[in-house]
Protein backbone atom coordinates (compact mmCIF):
# COMPACT_ATOMS: atom_id res chain seq x y z
CA UNK A 1 0.00 0.00 0.00
CA UNK A 2 1.27 3.47 -0.88
CA UNK A 3 1.05 5.74 2.15
CA UNK A 4 -0.08 9.35 2.05
CA UNK A 5 1.81 11.79 4.24
CA UNK A 6 0.23 15.21 4.82
CA UNK A 7 2.32 18.11 6.04
CA UNK A 8 0.52 20.12 8.73
CA UNK A 9 1.49 23.67 9.65
CA UNK A 10 1.75 24.11 13.41
CA UNK A 11 0.10 27.54 13.46
CA UNK A 12 -1.92 27.58 16.67
CA UNK A 13 -3.83 25.20 18.94
CA UNK A 14 -7.13 25.15 17.07
CA UNK A 15 -5.49 25.00 13.65
CA UNK A 16 -3.36 22.00 14.62
CA UNK A 17 -6.31 20.10 16.07
CA UNK A 18 -8.54 20.79 13.05
CA UNK A 19 -5.86 20.20 10.41
CA UNK A 20 -4.64 16.93 11.88
CA UNK A 21 -8.23 15.79 12.35
CA UNK A 22 -8.88 16.58 8.68
CA UNK A 23 -5.88 14.50 7.60
CA UNK A 24 -6.96 11.66 9.87
CA UNK A 25 -10.56 11.70 8.62
CA UNK A 26 -9.34 11.72 5.03
CA UNK A 27 -7.33 8.58 5.71
CA UNK A 28 -3.76 9.90 5.67
CA UNK A 29 -1.37 7.28 7.01
CA UNK A 30 1.10 9.88 8.25
CA UNK A 31 1.36 13.56 9.00
CA UNK A 32 4.46 15.71 9.28
CA UNK A 33 3.98 18.46 11.87
CA UNK A 34 6.05 21.59 11.23
CA UNK A 35 6.01 25.15 12.50
CA UNK A 36 7.01 28.23 10.45
CA UNK A 37 6.32 26.86 6.99
CA UNK A 38 7.44 30.22 5.59
CA UNK A 39 10.93 29.01 6.61
CA UNK A 40 10.36 25.58 5.04
CA UNK A 41 9.41 24.01 8.38
CA UNK A 42 10.83 24.23 11.91
CA UNK A 43 10.32 22.28 15.14
CA UNK A 44 6.77 22.69 16.51
CA UNK A 45 6.11 23.34 20.20
CA UNK A 46 5.39 20.48 22.57
CA UNK A 47 1.79 21.61 23.07
CA UNK A 48 1.08 21.25 19.36
CA UNK A 49 2.66 17.79 19.24
CA UNK A 50 0.37 16.74 22.08
CA UNK A 51 -2.68 18.15 20.28
CA UNK A 52 -1.64 16.42 17.06
CA UNK A 53 -1.33 13.14 18.95
CA UNK A 54 -4.87 13.52 20.27
CA UNK A 55 -6.25 14.33 16.83
CA UNK A 56 -4.35 11.57 15.02
CA UNK A 57 -5.66 9.14 17.62
CA UNK A 58 -4.00 5.73 17.59
CA UNK A 59 -2.71 5.90 14.01
CA UNK A 60 1.08 5.35 14.22
CA UNK A 61 2.14 8.05 11.80
CA UNK A 62 2.76 11.25 13.74
CA UNK A 63 6.08 12.62 12.47
CA UNK A 64 7.61 15.76 13.92
CA UNK A 65 10.04 18.10 12.19
CA UNK A 66 13.25 18.66 14.14
CA UNK A 67 14.85 21.82 12.76
CA UNK A 68 15.69 24.69 15.11
CA UNK A 69 16.44 27.39 12.52
CA UNK A 70 15.67 28.15 8.90
CA UNK A 71 17.78 29.44 6.04
CA UNK A 72 19.94 26.39 5.40
CA UNK A 73 20.70 22.92 6.75
CA UNK A 74 23.98 23.68 8.56
CA UNK A 75 23.83 23.52 12.35
CA UNK A 76 26.27 24.21 15.17
CA UNK A 77 27.15 21.81 17.99
CA UNK A 78 24.87 23.77 20.30
CA UNK A 79 22.02 23.46 17.82
CA UNK A 80 22.60 19.71 17.57
CA UNK A 81 22.37 19.54 21.36
CA UNK A 82 19.07 21.42 21.11
CA UNK A 83 17.82 19.06 18.40
CA UNK A 84 18.55 16.08 20.63
CA UNK A 85 16.45 17.65 23.37
CA UNK A 86 13.68 18.40 20.88
CA UNK A 87 13.67 14.74 19.81
CA UNK A 88 13.19 13.67 23.42
CA UNK A 89 10.42 16.24 23.86
CA UNK A 90 8.68 15.01 20.71
CA UNK A 91 8.86 11.40 21.88
CA UNK A 92 7.42 12.24 25.28
CA UNK A 93 4.63 14.23 23.64
CA UNK A 94 3.53 11.21 21.61
CA UNK A 95 5.43 11.37 18.29
CA UNK A 96 5.98 8.17 16.32
CA UNK A 97 8.89 9.54 14.34
CA UNK A 98 11.07 12.55 13.65
CA UNK A 99 12.16 14.30 10.48
CA UNK A 100 15.77 15.53 10.41
CA UNK A 101 18.46 16.73 8.03
CA UNK A 102 21.94 18.11 8.69
CA UNK A 103 24.55 18.96 6.07
CA UNK A 104 28.28 19.58 6.39
CA UNK A 105 29.05 23.27 5.86
CA UNK A 106 32.38 22.43 4.21
CA UNK A 107 30.99 20.06 1.58
CA UNK A 108 27.18 20.54 1.53
CA UNK A 109 26.97 16.76 1.88
CA UNK A 110 25.27 14.86 4.69
CA UNK A 111 26.92 15.49 8.05
CA UNK A 112 27.19 11.88 9.12
CA UNK A 113 28.49 12.48 12.65
CA UNK A 114 25.73 14.92 13.57
CA UNK A 115 23.04 12.85 11.89
CA UNK A 116 24.24 9.75 13.70
CA UNK A 117 23.84 11.53 17.04
CA UNK A 118 20.28 12.53 16.22
CA UNK A 119 19.36 9.10 14.90
CA UNK A 120 20.75 7.38 17.98
CA UNK A 121 18.71 9.70 20.21
CA UNK A 122 15.58 8.92 18.17
CA UNK A 123 16.22 5.17 18.43
CA UNK A 124 16.52 5.53 22.22
CA UNK A 125 12.80 6.34 22.09
CA UNK A 126 11.90 3.89 19.30
CA UNK A 127 11.12 6.69 16.84
CA UNK A 128 11.26 6.30 13.08
CA UNK A 129 13.61 8.66 11.23
CA UNK A 130 12.97 10.49 7.97
CA UNK A 131 15.69 12.57 6.29
CA UNK A 132 13.97 15.61 4.80
CA UNK A 133 14.66 17.60 1.64
CA UNK A 134 18.08 18.66 2.85
CA UNK A 135 18.82 15.58 0.75
CA UNK A 136 17.87 17.54 -2.38
CA UNK A 137 20.37 20.23 -1.39
CA UNK A 138 23.19 17.68 -1.73
CA UNK A 139 22.58 17.46 -5.50
CA UNK A 140 24.56 20.68 -5.92
CA UNK A 141 27.37 19.77 -3.51
CA UNK A 142 30.82 20.73 -4.77
CA UNK A 143 33.33 17.89 -5.04
CA UNK A 144 36.33 18.38 -2.76
CA UNK A 145 39.01 15.72 -2.80
CA UNK A 146 40.08 16.75 0.69
CA UNK A 147 36.94 15.11 2.06
CA UNK A 148 37.17 12.08 -0.24
CA UNK A 149 33.52 12.48 -1.18
CA UNK A 150 31.59 11.80 -4.35
CA UNK A 151 29.18 14.68 -4.72
CA UNK A 152 26.22 12.84 -6.18
CA UNK A 153 22.88 11.50 -5.03
CA UNK A 154 24.19 7.93 -4.86
CA UNK A 155 26.81 8.94 -2.32
CA UNK A 156 24.11 10.66 -0.25
CA UNK A 157 21.80 7.64 -0.39
CA UNK A 158 24.64 5.31 0.58
CA UNK A 159 25.27 7.54 3.59
CA UNK A 160 21.60 7.42 4.64
CA UNK A 161 21.45 3.64 4.27
CA UNK A 162 24.61 3.31 6.37
CA UNK A 163 23.13 5.63 9.01
CA UNK A 164 19.99 3.50 9.12
CA UNK A 165 17.30 6.07 8.39
CA UNK A 166 13.87 4.74 7.49
CA UNK A 167 12.87 7.22 4.79
CA UNK A 168 14.19 10.02 2.63
CA UNK A 169 11.97 12.84 1.37
CA UNK A 170 12.87 14.05 -2.11
CA UNK A 171 11.43 15.81 -5.14
CA UNK A 172 14.14 14.49 -7.42
CA UNK A 173 15.18 18.07 -8.26
CA UNK A 174 17.82 20.27 -6.66
CA UNK A 175 16.78 22.27 -3.61
CA UNK A 176 15.87 25.83 -4.54
CA UNK A 177 15.01 25.00 -8.15
CA UNK A 178 11.48 25.40 -9.46
CA UNK A 179 9.44 22.39 -10.42
CA UNK A 180 7.60 19.48 -8.82
CA UNK A 181 8.27 15.83 -8.16
CA UNK A 182 6.89 15.13 -11.61
CA UNK A 183 9.81 17.09 -13.07
CA UNK A 184 12.21 15.02 -10.98
CA UNK A 185 10.60 11.69 -11.82
CA UNK A 186 13.64 10.32 -13.68
CA UNK A 187 15.95 10.78 -10.72
CA UNK A 188 13.29 9.48 -8.31
CA UNK A 189 13.04 6.29 -10.36
CA UNK A 190 16.83 5.90 -10.28
CA UNK A 191 16.84 6.52 -6.53
CA UNK A 192 14.14 3.92 -5.94
CA UNK A 193 16.05 1.30 -7.88
CA UNK A 194 19.30 2.16 -6.09
CA UNK A 195 17.89 1.73 -2.56
CA UNK A 196 15.30 -0.94 -3.27
CA UNK A 197 14.52 -2.82 -0.06
CA UNK A 198 16.80 -0.60 2.04
CA UNK A 199 15.06 2.76 2.30
CA UNK A 200 11.62 4.20 1.61
CA UNK A 201 11.55 7.12 -0.82
CA UNK A 202 8.96 9.72 0.22
CA UNK A 203 8.04 11.59 -2.95
CA UNK A 204 7.32 15.24 -2.19
CA UNK A 205 7.40 18.64 -3.81
CA UNK A 206 4.21 19.88 -5.44
CA UNK A 207 2.41 16.53 -5.28
CA UNK A 208 -1.25 17.28 -6.05
CA UNK A 209 -4.50 15.80 -7.25
CA UNK A 210 -3.54 16.96 -10.75
CA UNK A 211 -0.21 15.15 -11.00
CA UNK A 212 -0.45 12.27 -8.51
CA UNK A 213 -1.74 9.81 -11.12
CA UNK A 214 1.13 10.61 -13.49
CA UNK A 215 3.65 10.25 -10.67
CA UNK A 216 2.17 6.90 -9.71
CA UNK A 217 2.07 5.64 -13.29
CA UNK A 218 5.78 6.39 -13.60
CA UNK A 219 6.91 4.99 -10.25
CA UNK A 220 4.78 1.92 -9.63
CA UNK A 221 6.26 -0.27 -12.38
CA UNK A 222 9.80 0.17 -11.02
CA UNK A 223 9.47 1.05 -7.30
CA UNK A 224 7.89 -0.94 -4.49
CA UNK A 225 8.79 1.10 -1.42
CA UNK A 226 7.62 4.69 -1.75
CA UNK A 227 4.98 7.06 -0.41
CA UNK A 228 3.56 10.47 -1.34
CA UNK A 229 4.07 13.65 0.68
CA UNK A 230 1.77 16.60 0.07
CA UNK A 231 1.08 19.97 1.65
CA UNK A 232 -0.61 22.91 -0.06
CA UNK A 233 -2.57 20.72 -2.49
CA UNK A 234 -4.56 19.34 0.45
CA UNK A 235 -5.59 22.80 1.66
CA UNK A 236 -8.91 24.51 1.11
CA UNK A 237 -9.31 28.04 2.42
CA UNK A 238 -6.01 27.50 4.23
CA UNK A 239 -7.12 24.39 6.08
CA UNK A 240 -6.48 20.69 5.48
CA UNK A 241 -9.44 19.28 3.56
CA UNK A 242 -10.43 15.75 4.51
CA UNK A 243 -12.21 15.50 1.16
CA UNK A 244 -9.04 16.31 -0.79
CA UNK A 245 -7.07 13.77 1.24
CA UNK A 246 -9.80 11.23 0.56
CA UNK A 247 -9.68 11.99 -3.18
CA UNK A 248 -5.92 11.49 -3.21
CA UNK A 249 -6.34 8.14 -1.49
CA UNK A 250 -8.94 7.22 -4.08
CA UNK A 251 -6.47 7.97 -6.88
CA UNK A 252 -3.95 5.67 -5.25
CA UNK A 253 -6.52 2.92 -4.84
CA UNK A 254 -7.29 2.95 -8.56
CA UNK A 255 -3.70 2.80 -9.72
Amino acid sequence: MIAIEVCVHSKNDSYVSNAVSGAWQGGAERIELCSHMEQDGLTPCVRHIELAREAFKDRPGLLVMIRPAGGDFFFSRNEIDLMERQIVDAARAGADGVVIGVLDKNTSLIHQDYCRRLIERARDYELSVTFHRAFDATFNATFNATFNARADWKYSLEALVELGVDRVLSSGISWGNSGTALDGIGRLIDMGRFVSGKLEVVVGGGVSLDNASMILESLQPVMTDFSLHTYSAMLEDGRVSSEKVRRLKSLLAHE
